[in-house]
């Protein structure tokens, strides 16, 4: 999808006296002859931000977090402009040039607003962008809770203050140092528990549990959903997933999408 934008293209000719070897900056606008109106051209009005956090275990059950994020780059040209073109992306950064681009760091609806100034004319123009994340959590092994040196294996969802909608998926994966789940007696079937906690200055106020059962296969996966979500500042939403079953040993990992907020 095209969106249109303009700027004015700056021509710096450099002149060089003879007499006193001296250099003559002369600065020249190439104006615009058309009549059609100062629009912005941008590679795209939606992108999703990356989010990546790999737990890392080297045996000592001590993780550390690898996050990778990468943040989706929009591309703006200025088009039809009739002067220099200035910048404002809406989120405090600004730029000047024809052509520029720019990532946002957090999810948003974002209005970029174009001004092409000359000595004859201000013109603006403006576009609204969407930005949405996306999130992958690889976690350690999980625990039985019954263990006395058991871990929480918990997946923060960090929703930003609005109200937003997720989607996603909770997949466990049979690591093989057990007994695979399909073999097991009925006494021994592999279990999971996922519960959607909410809090509140860091404090779980309210529990949601999405799953809790026995399975006998070496993957499962639980969808989970989360419509017209509306956080305030201090409030959060995580995953805690759990397994009664003390042979368990299960790779998770965490799926999902975020809209932009809505206020």
């Amino acid at each position: 999808m095209k969106v249109a934008f303009s700027a004015f293209t700056i021509v710096t000719i450099m002149l060089f006296s003879t007499a006193g070897g001296v250099a003559i900056a002369k600065l020249s606008t190439n104006n615009s002859t058309s009549n059609a109106p100062f629009t912005i051209e941008s590679s795209a009005v939606y992108g999703v931000n990356e989010f990546i956090l790999i737990e890392v275990d080297e045996g000592d059950n001590d993780e550390e977090e690898v996050v990778i994020t990468k943040l989706y780059e929009f591309f703006f040209e200025g088009v039809n402009a009739k002067g220099i073109i200035s910048w404002d992306f809406g989120d405090g950064s600004f730029a000047i040039g024809k052509n520029t681009s720019h990532a946002y760091e957090n999810t948003g609806y974002y209005t970029i607003t174009a001004t092409s100034t000359s000595d004859n004319n201000i013109d603006l123009s403006t576009i609204i962008v969407i930005v949405e994340k996306s999130g992958y959590v690889e976690s350690d092994n999980m625990e039985c809770v019954c263990a006395p040196t058991a871990k929480s294996t918990v997946v923060e969802l960090n929703p930003p203050v609005g109200m937003v909608n997720f989607e996603g998926v909770v997949s466990v994966v049979h690591d093989g140092n057990s007994e695979s789940c399909s073999l097991r007696n009925p006494l021994q079937e592999c279990h999971l528990r996922v519960i959607i906690e909410y809090l509140a200055e860091g404090s779980v106020i309210d529990q949601d549990i999405i799953f809790d059962d026995t399975f006998r296969s070496n993957q499962k996966d639980v969808e989970f959903k989360l419509s017209d979500l509306e956080t305030v500042t201090g409030e959060n939403i995580q995953i805690r997933l759990e397994t009664d079953q003390l042979r368990d040993w299960h790779k998770p990992s965490t799926t999902w999408t975020m809209t932009a907020p809505i206020w």
